[in-house]
């Protein structure tokens, strides 16, 4: 179940990139093709998303588990690699992806579909992972707008410092 979980935030959140690369490369044949690319990752996601679905039906205490350990821990494809954390931080610093939309578009999407916090059919163990998890996005909340702010404010430096066509370097 962590398999499949992990990879259903993970295509919504790669299919969010690709489309948003596409819009910031600017080539109309490299946005036509990052689209493609972002249609077939949506694909995936919802044939993951109704696995996990089925999951919580079937055991939603354990799979609930699995979502939110894969949350706590998710790390896009290619962590670790050379350079992932520039890229990274270049990618949130010119919209293509980063925790808020990991955070509005990805999570609560998919935790909304599967009705996690309207659930009545969790154990005490599961309601206490559900706890956790709610416990996770407010932090994760939290840690998004220190982010963002810090983003701001290191973005605002850079335009008064070499001007505003610096951003995307």
């Amino acid at each position: 179940m962590h398999g499949i979980a992990y990879v259903t935030f993970q295509e919504l959140a790669t299919r969010l990139s690709h489309r948003n690369t596409g819009k910031v490369c600017h080539d109309p044949i490299a946005e036509t093709m990052l689209q493609r690319i972002a249609t077939d990752e949506n694909l995936h996601m919802i044939f993951y998303r109704n696995i996990c679905a089925a999951a919580l039906d079937v055991a939603p205490d354990q799979t609930l588990r699995a979502i939110t350990t894969t949350l706590m821990n998710f790390q896009m494809p290619g962590a670790g690699t050379p350079n992932f954390l520039r890229h990274g931080a270049l990618m949130a610093k010119n919209g293509i992806y980063d925790m808020r939309q990991h955070l509005e578009d990805v999570m609560k999407p998919i935790l909304r579909t599967w009705k996690i916090f309207e659930r009545t059919d969790f154990t005490a163990e599961g309601e206490q992972t559900r706890e956790e998890l709610g416990a996770f996005l407010t932090k994760y909340e939290q840690d998004t707008i220190k982010f963002e702010e810090r983003r701001d404010r290191l973005a605002a430096r850079e335009v008064a410092r070499r001007g505003p066509s610096t951003l995307l370097s």
